[in-house]
């Protein structure tokens, strides 16, 4: 894979540590504030810590050393757009020994958590963007787990994006695993997008959809990213272990399953659309020789993309066009393979789809990209990037040969229900009949819904241990709902709200889904796809009775719902809003509207003594709270904002910054000012939010502001 002269430099930096790298999400409320804080203010602290060098320190001058080691300095990754990618050099045990870098650590995962940076290691942000993802493409993300380039492809189609407005794409995002399935939706959570999808299946077999029309072996995606499993060699520097584990055997034992992957993924893809394929591995068997079989099955159905004009900055090196095979008995050529016998074949582990031929000599393969570690301080990565030409008719199994024993293929499929089963079904999530065409057995007990409107649920519970799709159906809980937040009947995403409880319950959430996402869950009416998570969540059970609606507001859903809201909005002066983010509660002096004066309320009197002590305030709404602690805490006292209050009733409300201060601070997102989900109780208003994503917030308010 290298030359003898660069060699040795190549096995001196895999057994360096890996620098850390993070990005900030682009299509994030906080990115640009984020960016500047990077450039400016934390660039300025490391650069005060170099001023501390130098004679009379035990440091030299221009350089910050911890233990003898010198520090990297923090800076943008040369080939990230808008300077949004960062790396910086120093390890766990170097950031608690210098106060500065240890704020900086706490910064970061302070932004990490509330989903405005993501850490990510430098090669694997690539393969996204070689997609060329637009807003309205449709992408499968085959093996999407843990989930950082997924979210960097929500990040993409959700950009520039209005508040209330949809991506017109979608982004369904796949894992064998069940378990790696929970961490993949842990992880896009963070982006709070209704245009995701993540599914259960082994990715050589994920199933066919039809399309709206009923045809079959229609494709539903214009853009796949097919990051397949790999021995991970390239990976060596944040995992060290692979060093005392690895053989050529680990490569050559994941071919077969890269390829399969890879095959079904250009299946499904459409015409004209993009393909990646990429592996953390810098073997060739697991890269050129898979990107070679690709091409030679396609039969001119697909090309290998140029993409040497993307990403400016980015240290690359060409595809290799020839390579040698290594198996059980040594190193091998084609010919070589081919007049072993039968069992000789077996024995050495090898396939004829390793080898190079006259074939691939004339495949462009030098279009590929190779990210090697020396190059830029990086982990080792490959990718390729496909397009297809035309439709491939002819099925995988039905490719010619080569050699005396070919690769074993997939049975052909037929596009019903039989291909949503992979190879080795995993035991949760198997289906409970092998008819779906006819799947009495594996529909819940219905209630009987006679007063309720008969729409069909849009999936019924085909697969044990995922919880069924249905629609959230007109009753008296959801017009109570619309009503008390006084959203209009003409609400857009209306139609797009589902929850996953069963029939006969109240949802305890309802989520939101695009109208994309609602398209895909509609046309799979044979349940091909065991679906693990859907949609964002929008509204909550709640269980206080003297509320007029069971649903509270989600803060991840707010955005989607703020500028359809009519009703349990307020919005309080600058100081009391900093005030509330500070505090997490603010005391309200009057009583909810439609809430009856306490029996044993202060007297007249004794409000006004009260009212004296709060620093001459001699307002008589004080005299509604009995218990005189609550009297010294902060509250709201502005009479705009009381006023407005005079008609947010108990429960979940929203507290939204005034136009004028979030168009002067920087708080104006998709259209819209910052606004919090709130809870309004008999004398206080209280954040719904989590602590640290308040404390991320009121971090980016100016220090004069906060003060």
């Amino acid at each position: 894979i290298l030359g003898e002269e660069e060699w040795d430099t190549f096995v001196q930096i895999m057994r360096t540590q890996l620098p850390a790298t993070f990005r900030i999400n682009g299509s994030g409320k906080f990115a640009k504030a984020i960016h500047e804080k990077l450039t400016s203010e934390l660039s300025s602290k490391l650069a005060a810590a170099v001023e501390g060098s130098g004679e009379g320190t035990d440091r030299p001058l221009g350089k910050v050393m911890v233990d003898g080691e010198e520090i990297e300095p923090l800076k943008p990754l040369a080939w990230y757009p808008n300077g949004y990618g960062w790396q910086l050099g120093f390890s766990r045990n170097q950031i608690r020994k210098l106060p500065v870098l240890e704020y900086f650590h706490e910064f970061l995962k302070r932004e990490n958590d509330a989903g405005n940076i993501t850490r990510q290691e430098a090669a694997s942000m690539i393969p996204p963007f070689f997609l060329n993802v637009k807003p309205e493409n449709r992408i499968l993300d085959m093996c999407a787990a843990p989930g950082s380039k997924t979210f960097q492809l929500l990040e993409m189609i959700h950009a520039n994006h209005e508040s209330g407005e949809e991506p017109a794409g979608y982004v369904v995002a796949n894992d064998s695993d069940a378990k790696r399935c929970n961490l993949l939706t842990h992880q896009t959570k963070r982006m709070c997008s209704p245009a995701l999808l993540v599914t259960n299946h082994e990715g050589q077999s994920f199933p066919q959809l039809r399309n709206q029309a009923g045809e079959e072996n229609t494709a539903l995606f214009d853009r796949i990213l097919c990051d397949v499993p790999c021995s991970g060699d390239g990976t060596m520097r944040k995992a060290p272990d692979i060093w005392r584990r690895w053989n050529h055997g680990m490569g050559n034992g994941l071919h077969k399953l890269q390829l399969r992957i890879a095959t079904r993924a250009a299946r499904l893809l459409e015409v004209g659309g993009r393909m990646v394929y990429s592996t953390c591995s810098l073997n060739p068997i697991e890269n050129e020789a898979v990107v070679a079989e690709i091409l030679r099955r396609g039969e001119g159905s697909f090309e290998l993309l140029d993409v040497s004009g993307e990403l400016p900055g980015l240290k690359r090196r060409p595809g290799m066009r020839t390579w040698q095979v290594r198996g059980r008995n040594g190193w091998m050529t084609l010919d070589e393979f081919n007049e072993l016998s039968e069992e000789d074949m077996k024995h050495s582990k090898a396939w004829p789809s390793f080898f190079p031929d006259e074939a691939s000599d004339k495949m462009p393969l030098d279009r590929c990209c190779r990210i090697f570690p020396h190059d830029d301080n990086t982990g080792g990565f490959f990718v390729a990037v496909f397009t297809k030409t035309k439709e491939w008719k002819s099925d995988v199994a039905a490719s010619e040969p080569r050699g005396k024993s070919a690769l074993p293929e997939e049975p052909a499929q037929k596009a019903d229900a039989t291909e949503n089963e992979a190879v080795k079904p995993e035991p949760e999530g198997e289906p409970k009949s092998d008819d779906a065409k006819e799947d009495t057995t594996s529909k819940p007990e219905v209630q009987d819904n006679s007063n309720k409107p008969s729409d069909p649920p849009l999936r019924q519970k085909r697969w044990k241990g995922i919880d069924p799709i249905l629609p959230v159906l007109e009753d008296e809980a959801t017009k109570a709902l619309f009503d008390f937040y006084g959203i209009d009947s003409a609400f857009p995403i209306r139609r797009n709200l589902i929850t996953r409880t069963p029939h006969g319950c109240k949802p305890k959430r309802i989520y939101y889904i695009s109208s994309s996402i609602k398209s895909i869950i509609e046309r799979d009416r044979l349940e091909k796809l065991r679906i693990s998570a859907v949609g964002v969540k929008i509204f909550e059970k709640q269980t206080n009775e003297t509320v007029r609606t069971n649903y509270r507001i989600a803060q991840e859903g707010l955005p989607a719902i703020l500028p359809f809201l009519t009703k349990q909005v307020f919005r309080p002066t600058l100081k009391e809003f900093v005030a509330l983010l500070k505090n997490r509660t603010l005391v309200i002096p009057e009583a909810p509207p439609g809430l009856a004066k306490p029996e044993n309320v202060a007297t007249d009197d004794q409000a006004a003594g009260n009212a004296a002590k709060q620093d001459g305030d001699s307002s008589k709404s004080t005299g509604y709270i009995e218990k005189e602690h609550m009297l010294e805490r902060p509250k709201i006292s502005e009479e705009s904002t009381l006023a407005q209050l005079r008609s947010v009733h108990m429960g979940c409300c929203i507290a939204m910054m005034q136009t004028e201060d979030a168009e002067r601070l920087g708080f104006m997102f998709n259209g819209s000012p910052l606004a919090l989900s709130c809870w309004r109780g008999k004398i206080t208003v209280n954040l719904l939010t989590s602590s640290n994503e308040t404390n991320q917030i009121l971090e980016k308010f100016p220090e004069e502001v906060r003060k």
